[in-house]
Formats: structure tokens, C-alpha cells, sequence
């Protein structure tokens, strides 16, 4: 999940940019729209730096928000996604999660004590992923 409000900001703006197949998207570009985003949402002037969208695209490439997202950079300077109708907005349930989600089912069924550990963990994973999903709905 994000860390605040602003990098969610960010997270959609840059997935809005790079869905949009008619445009190069620049590092120059997606800043600027990040931080045109943040002005036009939240009234922050204080602009967004290189370094902080870099890091946003590196997170939204990663697994640590569950996105994936395949962003690839082309002729060295432009940002787009590998696959044309990917969108962190549409992030369906993986083979993983719905394993997960079944099990989660199974030990609320059997909630005895010695599942309640593992009800648990289980639960926290559950709770984690479709947090994750939802900030999105």
C-alpha cells in the first residue's frame, strides 16, 4: 500500500501517462505531471524532484505493491508499458492470491486453537493483498 496519499497520486499519474500510447513520456514529462497532479489535487506548489518519480516507476516495476507494472524505457529516454493494456487500476487476483483466499476460508471454517496460529499469518497475508487491491476500487 502506499505510503501516503500524494505517492498514490503519483502511482496513478504515472500509470495515466504511460497507458496514454499517443505521447513520449519523458522523466521530464512524468514529473511534470506528477507534480501538476499534486497541484491540481491537493494544491501543493512544491513540485515533485526527478529522483522521487524514479523511485515511484521502481516501486510500480517491483512486486512490494503487488503492480509488476512493465514499464520499459525505448530508445533511452522514453517511458512506456511493455504490455499495452496493462494498468495498476486493473490488477486481477493471481493463481497465488486465490490460493491464499481458500485457505484463509478452509480456517475460518476449523477456527480451533491449534489453527489459530496459522489463521493468523494467513489472515495478515490475506488483509496485506486485498488492501492492496482495494486502494484501487
Amino acid at each position: 500500500m502506499p505510503a501516503n496519499k500524494n505517492a498514490l497520486i503519483r502511482y496513478k499519474t504515472i500509470d495515466n501517462c504511460l497507458r496514454n500510447r499517443y505521447r513520449r513520456w519523458t522523466l521530464d514529462d512524468l514529473v511534470d505531471a506528477c507534480s501538476e497532479a499534486l497541484y491540481d489535487m491537493e494544491g501543493i506548489t512544491k513540485g515533485v524532484c526527478t529522483r522521487t518519480v524514479q523511485m515511484d516507476i521502481q516501486i510500480m516495476r517491483s512486486d512490494k505493491l503487488g503492480y509488476n507494472a512493465p514499464i520499459v524505457v525505448y530508445d533511452k529516454i522514453y517511458y512506456t508499458y511493455a504490455d499495452p493494456d496493462y494498468s495498476i487500476t486493473d490488477m486481477p487476483l493471481s493463481m497465488d492470491d486465490c490460493k491464499l483466499l481458500k485457505e484463509a476460508i478452509v480456517l475460518l471454517g476449523n477456527m480451533e486453537a491449534p489453527n489459530a496460529v496459522r489463521a493468523k499469518t494467513v489472515l495478515s497475508k490475506v488483509r496485506t493483498r486485498l488492501t492492496a487491491i482495494l486502494n484501487f476500487v
